[in-house]
């Protein structure tokens, strides 16, 4: 009930609002989308003991030499932190290592022999993650969620 005071309206205007914001909420349902997508890839990779992002990070780092940590955090949209605490746990377990960058004080990153065998090694479970995401939401919904960061990622690079 509006007691005119600001307070909220009460009765069926309530749920719908709910299932305005349940239907179109492209955040929310992007959300969801990640965490199946991620559980079948982890899945998927946990014989390796990789996980789903780092492996992006991996190869990441494998496709593009010489960046840096702040160069990952840019191009994944992640935060430095993250980033940093990701980057630690790969240097420890042998995948990656970093070296002196080209100008004073910088660290570039580059996949060590290790991480380039996990890299060859993930391939053929990745490939069956990817059919199990076709599986699981649809060969349309793969396309279009690629479709989608492809979209974003051109808009990015104008700005």
């Amino acid at each position: 009930m509006n007691d005119g005071a600001g307070g909220a309206p009460g009765g069926d205007a309530d749920g719908e609002v709910a299932r305005e914001i349940l239907r179109g909420c492209v955040c929310s349902r992007t959300r969801m989308l990640d965490r199946v997508l991620s559980r079948l890839f982890d899945d998927s990779l946990a014989p390796l003991g990789v996980r789903t992002g780092q492996l992006t990070v991996l190869a990441l780092l494998g496709a593009m030499e010489g960046l840096r940590a702040a160069d990952v955090a840019r191009y994944l949209e992640m935060d430095k932190s993250t980033v940093s605490r990701g980057l630690a746990l790969m240097r420890a377990r042998g995948w990656i290592e970093e070296s002196a960058g080209p100008t004073r004080g910088s660290r570039r990153l580059d996949v060590t022999a290790e991480g380039r065998t996990l890299l060859h090694r993930t391939l053929p479970l990745w490939r069956s993650a990817l059919e199990g995401a076709r599986e699981t939401i649809g060969e349309e919904t793969v396309e279009a969620l690629r479709g989608a960061a492809d979209s974003y990622l051109r808009l990015r690079a104008r700005h």
